[in-house]
């Protein structure tokens, strides 16, 4: 008892153990092994997961009700080069509903959710509420499709006021986006359109088609048995913005007077290109076949009558379509004529084949190879020099300088001019006119020359274009193009398409000289109709055969130029085979040029030259025999008497005659 006293006071005041060395060493055991056994749990546990994960996972969600949705992105929009829209994307919804809350055991949602509907859409009651019961399993019908807000804006507001409507429900809005197209047919070609799942067809729409679509978000969760969910939600991308080169004036200048000739002369078609030299931009193109409507691309009426549309089989409304939709400016080859005669002197005189002051005489035609192929005008042009030979359109002079040329020559500078191979302009349906050209080892010396004043070989549009842009800017060729920039949807700059330089065709002084003699042509050559009042414009008529040379109507064209010291617009007009007495005469594609570049010019800030007359400027051709439109001011140059671009008969162009010596050309006196 007194040695258990005494270790009573030698503990007194002094703090007892309540863990003991060896109890520290088998806590720290214990805690090891269980933090071990949790990380092999959790290895076991990734294990199963990474092999048996999905089906635990399905097992688990298969008890509750998932829900998904689709956020639609905004497809972006085609503005025209000043930033107006010319296709967007406006929401639109569509009405889905849910039967199978709408008829929720124990709950009356059905009248009051048929009568909220029956009040703000007028549907019928009895066929709302049948349709409802027929699909009580179903979660999504779709009631209507592309409802404005307008149209839906009284049934949300009904049905968010769930203190005096708590029993609407099952009725739900999916946001979807509907193309449209503010100015209707205004640019189609160019534009293009949509069919479902923005897909693009045709136009930029199509060409474009990756940067325009964006990627589509998605709002999902599971919902509980109070019918309410805790969404997680990947808000979609919207698509890009491109921008275009088209100026929404000068597409709209050119397409009124497109309607207007053909309403008054009904030719076959016409067409229009306006286009930057300096940059290669596209500023407007149309053609008359190809104006139809983007918000109803699938609508035949206006192009065909009710009879026609209602005989035409399924296969044949779709051909039809196809050749609505088709742009001529881009997809469609013709024979050029005589406004390929200033590239056939270009690559003469680049070649030093013949000089500028060479002289040619026209004595109505040239007998070559067996045939004998005739000028425009037949009775001969007499003397021209090179200049001459463009102002009067001369078949002749052009014969003789492609024979000084050479066929290599000749085809060598068809391919430096873009002729026979695509432009690259960045539509679909470019065609390139390959297999369409002699090469420089089939071409027989009658193909030379009808091929240098542009029978005989085809081109498009663009091609035309663009190589005539590189004779009149001092010989630069750039790479025609529809869009100048790339935009994202907060405005940030995505690309730039600048001005792309390919080659250099012809040099500065040959392309200084071909201005001034086009400039001619215009003040008192074949094309003194295509002047433009107070203005130095320049150009090149053409009137060509069809491809079918029994066809007595002409394509009847003016590629042309404003204005003459520094050109800022170049111009292509196209009317074929216009329903008029003289149907050779190409004074239609130059007045047509004429009345467009009337009103663009001013627009444009191009500021006249010369002193305004009194008179009125043409603005529309008039049904005259050519020889009765030749009064103009006199030419800078002395030349002989020249007249508007028109066969004095209507006989084919080449014509077959006995062979006469070694048939090699030959000029009779």
């Amino acid at each position: 008892m007194e040695r258990y006293n005494n270790r009573q006071k030698n503990n007194k005041g002094k703090r007892l153990r309540i863990f003991t060395r060896s109890m520290k060493a088998k806590l720290a055991r214990l805690f090891i092994g269980v933090l071990v056994a949790l990380v092999g749990l959790g290895v076991v546990i990734t294990r199963i997961y990474a092999k048996s994960g999905e089906k635990y996972e399905a097992i688990v969600l298969s008890q509750q009700t998932y829900s998904s949705k689709t956020l639609p992105y905004r497809r972006g929009n085609i503005t025209d080069r000043d930033g107006n829209v010319l296709a967007t994307s406006i929401k639109v919804y569509n009405m889905i509903i849910d039967p199978k809350v709408i008829l929720t055991e124990n709950k009356d949602y059905l009248e009051p959710t048929v009568d909220a509907l029956v009040k703000c859409f007028g549907y019928s009651k009895d066929e709302l509420t049948k349709l409802i019961q027929d699909n009580k399993d179903s979660r999504y019908v779709i009631k209507e499709k592309q409802l404005k807000y307008e149209q839906i804006e009284e049934f949300k507001k009904l049905m968010s006021d769930t203190k005096n409507n708590p029993d609407v429900k099952g009725v739900w809005f999916e946001e979807e986006y509907k193309r449209m197209y503010p100015y209707s047919t205004l640019a189609s070609g160019t534009i293009g359109f949509t069919v479902a799942g923005n897909v693009g067809n045709w136009g930029i729409e199509e060409y474009y088609n990756d940067y325009l679509n964006g990627i589509d978000g998605r709002e999902y969760g599971y919902v509980n048995e109070d019918n309410t969910m805790d969404p997680v939600v990947k808000e979609p991308t919207d698509g890009n913005t491109v921008v275009s080169t088209i100026d929404l004036n000068l597409q709209t200048i050119c397409e009124k007077y497109i309607k207007q000739w053909v309403e008054e002369y009904h030719p076959t078609n016409v067409a229009v290109v306006m286009a930057d030299p300096n940059t290669g931009e596209i500023l407007a193109m149309a053609d008359s076949n190809n104006m139809y409507d983007l918000n109803n691309p699938q609508e035949l009426k206006g192009f065909y009558s009710d009879e026609e549309i209602n005989a035409m089989s399924d296969e044949q409304k779709i051909e039809n379509l196809s050749k609505i939709w088709r742009n001529f400016c881009v997809s469609d080859t013709y024979e050029a004529g005589s406004t390929i005669k200033p590239f056939t002197i270009a690559g003469a005189l680049e070649d030093g084949k013949i000089s500028k002051d060479q002289t040619f005489l026209c004595d109505g035609g040239e007998r070559i190879s067996g045939f004998y192929i005739k000028c425009h005008k037949t009775s001969g042009h007499g003397t021209l020099n090179v200049e001459q030979a463009i102002m009067n359109s001369c078949n002749d002079s052009l014969m003789q300088i492609a024979a000084f040329e050479g066929v290599d020559t000749f085809c060598k500078y068809q391919s430096i001019f873009g002729f026979g191979m695509r432009s690259g302009i960045d539509l679909p349906g470019e065609a390139s006119c390959e297999g369409l050209l002699y090469t420089k080892d089939n071409m027989q010396v009658a193909d030379l020359a009808t091929n240098s004043f542009g029978q005989n070989f085809n081109v498009n549009m663009i091609q035309m274009v663009a190589g005539f842009s590189s004779l009149i800017n001092g010989g630069y060729y750039y790479k025609p193009h529809v869009v100048k920039q790339i935009l994202n949807s907060n405005g940030g700059v995505v690309a730039n398409y600048d001005k792309e330089l390919i080659k250099q065709t012809i040099t500065k002084d040959t392309s200084d000289f071909l201005r001034q003699a086009l400039v001619n042509t215009v003040n008192g050559g074949t094309g003194k109709t295509a002047a433009v009042e107070g203005y130095d414009v320049g150009g090149k008529t053409g009137t060509a055969q069809h491809h079918d040379k029994s066809d007595t109507t002409y394509l009847l064209s003016f590629l042309g130029f404003a204005p003459y010291d520094n050109p800022q617009v170049v111009c292509y007009t196209i009317v074929d085979a216009p329903q008029v007495d003289n149907p050779g005469s190409s004074s239609y594609a130059c007045k047509l040029f004429s009345a467009i570049m009337t009103e663009a010019l001013p627009y444009m800030d191009v500021f006249p030259t010369k002193e305004v007359q009194t008179t009125e400027p043409a603005t529309e051709p008039e049904t005259t025999k050519p020889e009765e439109t030749q009064e103009s001011t006199e030419p800078t140059v002395p030349m002989s008497p020249s007249e508007d671009e028109a066969y004095e008969d209507n006989s084919p162009i080449v014509e077959d005659v006995e062979p006469s010596g070694d048939n090699v050309t030959t000029t009779t006196e």
